[in-house]
């Protein structure tokens, strides 16, 4: 592909898609071709809205679009599997929500479903494409903090959620772990990676404690410690069922790195050297909206240019290093899903 306008098409349409679309419209050589919901009313307003060119009633139908590119999946966990499968064999290249999907045996298979059929997967953390997490990347890489001694991810909120809701299902892929606690063992493995030299880094220990909901069995709140190469010691921590600082640490052996609202991109980052009173600021950057970034890394891989040897974004060895440690923490706390039985 070159530089012709890539056209989208949007696998289903709940918050989250609205504002994949919002984002895609303030991009260049992007357009949202096509939205598909279950509902064919839903998707015509998500079409009106956002400026699609088609609505399809069914998933399968917009795929069947010769027209589409480039499918950007945002259904309820468990579907992800499914649909990155049927969106790639019908020759799209796709980018999907986090997780990419319920484990790593499907996070294998889908990566060798994009292999054999030459098109690009990536999943979709909006916030690894962001400037201010290379920023502080890039600030771990300098050394200004001395050698990483330990990492502090959380990502804790209060949904209270009916209790048919997606968060409180098992079936329907609920709980922590896959919904926030992602976002906190990717930064970790990030961290831990450009701590030594690597892009990321994976765990050689991990440990967990967690609450699961009696009924469902779903995760409402989970704590993990983790060591990781060069003796890089982390503690993440996820729940749905209260509220905490959303914020990430990295302490080193001459200072620290506090990062403010680091899965939003829109706070500061603040970095304190020991016995230095002064604390440097970094202010975010906060526009263009946080999803553009995903959406240009992704369509300029498309179009041959594939991530700089020092980016942060995803990569799908990423990936499935992400999912087979997230697949770690769940059996510590006993946390299983249909998906897990499955062979």
């Amino acid at each position: 592909m070159t530089k012709q306008t890539l056209r989208w098409g949007l696998l289903a349409c709940g918050n989250i898609a609205h504002k994949f679309a919002a984002a895609v419209n303030e991009t260049e050589n992007n357009v949202i071709h096509a939205v598909a919901a279950r509902d064919e009313d839903s998707a015509k307003a998500f079409a009106a809205q956002h400026g699609a060119l088609h609505a399809y009633g069914n998933y399968a139908d917009m795929l069947a679009d010769p027209e589409v590119d480039a499918v950007y999946i945002s259904t309820v966990h468990p579907l992800h599997f499914e649909w990155i499968s049927r969106s790639l064999m019908a020759g799209k290249h796709v980018l999907c929500e986090k997780p990419m999907t319920m484990n790593l045996r499907q996070a294998k298979l889908a990566q060798k479903l994009a292999k054999d059929n030459g098109r690009i997967l990536r999943e979709a953390f909006m916030y690894r494409h962001h400037p201010q997490t290379q920023k502080v990347a890039d600030l771990v890489s300098s050394g200004v903090i001395g050698k990483v001694r330990f990492i502090e991810a959380d990502f804790c909120y209060n949904s209270s959620p009916d209790p048919v809701h997606r968060l409180i299902n098992n079936s329907l892929g609920g709980g922590g772990i896959l919904d926030v606690g992602c976002y906190t063992m990717s930064f970790a493995r990030l961290i831990a990676g450009r701590a030594v030299g690597r892009l990321f880094s994976e765990p050689l220990e991990l440990s967990a404690m967690g609450q699961l909901d009696r009924q469902s069995k779903i995760d409402l709140c989970t704590t993990a410690t983790l060591r990781f190469e060069g003796d890089i010691l982390a503690r993440l921590s996820c729940a749905i069922n209260m509220n905490m600082d959303m914020k990430a640490a990295i302490y080193g052996d001459k200072g620290r790195i506090t990062v403010q609202k680091p899965w939003f991109c829109n706070d500061e980052i603040q970095v304190q050297l020991d016995g230095i009173d002064e604390v440097e600021v970094i202010e975010a950057e906060t526009t263009p909206p946080l999803y553009t970034h995903e959406i240009v890394s992704f369509a300029a891989e498309l179009r041959g240019h594939p991530l700089d040897q020092h980016a942060v974004g995803m990569r799908l060895d990423d990936t499935i290093g992400n999912m087979k440690a997230l697949d770690l923490w769940r059996a510590e706390i006993g946390l299983a899903y249909e998906a897990d039985a499955l062979r």
